[in-house]
């Protein structure tokens, strides 16, 4: 019987203990967006641009996404009417962070600084919108080096579409504003008329809500969710204690015979 409860322990302790935190390997963003993977939606690529994880420079992995040109979108979920996505109440969302590095060989007509740009694609009512992260309205600019890996972080601006790109908040105050407002998706990308010498990359999309954290890592091997290391440490325990229990009943079965 107590090898039996310690047994029970163990597996209480494995289920109780959920992981709060996944990264998701995307190795292709070749096709469609859906829900739950990221893709292209038709359209949003443009003038000989283009997006795709490569290995060009390894990041958390073998790869990351590579942009090039004038304008592009990789994005999870779809905004538009026809195949819209739901992902879920914007007042669940805490924030929304990304990884980004300009190449070396990067030209664009504006400013050296030029950033990626990071979006949380929403429905306000019945009027999409999105809340768009730019380097430039987040103190990048003058203060960037090429070849070189920067984050973001939950405290950075992002602004509204049809809004004063100098006036932005949080994620998480926009969230606390805009009341009843849903997730449609996200994506990572570059902005419109940069010419076809922009050269940058994106990694580790990290969307963090109520419920925990997925981080989209760009990599040209897929694997599966995986746990953070807290998580893994509880499973191990478990996974002892079970051990164990499995060895002093295997033990107590011999002495009795």
């Amino acid at each position: 019987m107590k090898a039996l409860y310690s047994l029970s322990a163990a597996a209480l302790v494995v289920a109780a203990t959920p992981a709060s935190a996944a990264t998701v390997i995307v190795s292709n963003v070749a096709g469609a967006p859906t829900k739950t993977s990221w893709g292209t939606y038709p359209g949003e690529n443009n003038a000989g641009s283009s997006a795709a994880v490569t290995g060009t420079v390894a990041y958390n992995g073998n790869g990351s996404l590579e942009m090039r040109g004038d304008r592009t979108r990789t994005q999870l979920g779809i905004q538009y009417t026809f195949g819209r996505t739901d992902l879920g109440a914007l007042a669940d969302v805490s924030s929304l962070t990304f990884d980004w590095r300009i190449a070396a060989d990067s030209t664009n007509p504006y400013n050296a600084d030029y950033t990626p740009a990071l979006r949380l694609l929403i429905l306000d009512g019945s009027t999409r919108k999105e809340l768009i992260w730019e380097g430039a309205y987040n103190g990048t600019y003058g203060n960037t080096s090429r070849d070189t890996w920067y984050s973001t972080t939950a405290d950075d601006k992002f602004y509204i579409t049809g809004g004063n790109e100098n006036d932005g908040k949080t994620v998480a105050t926009w969230a606390s504003q805009l009341t009843g407002a849903r997730v449609l998706g996200m994506s990572v990308g570059v902005g419109s008329g940069l010419g076809k010498g922009y050269h940058a990359f994106a990694d580790n999309v990290t969307l963090t809500t109520r419920a925990g954290s997925t981080t989209y890592n760009f990599d040209l091997k897929a694997t599966g969710a995986v746990p953070e290391p807290g998580t893994w440490m509880m499973m191990m325990l478990g996974f002892g204690v079970v051990g164990a229990a499995c060895r002093r009943r295997t033990r107590a079965r011999v002495a009795l015979g």
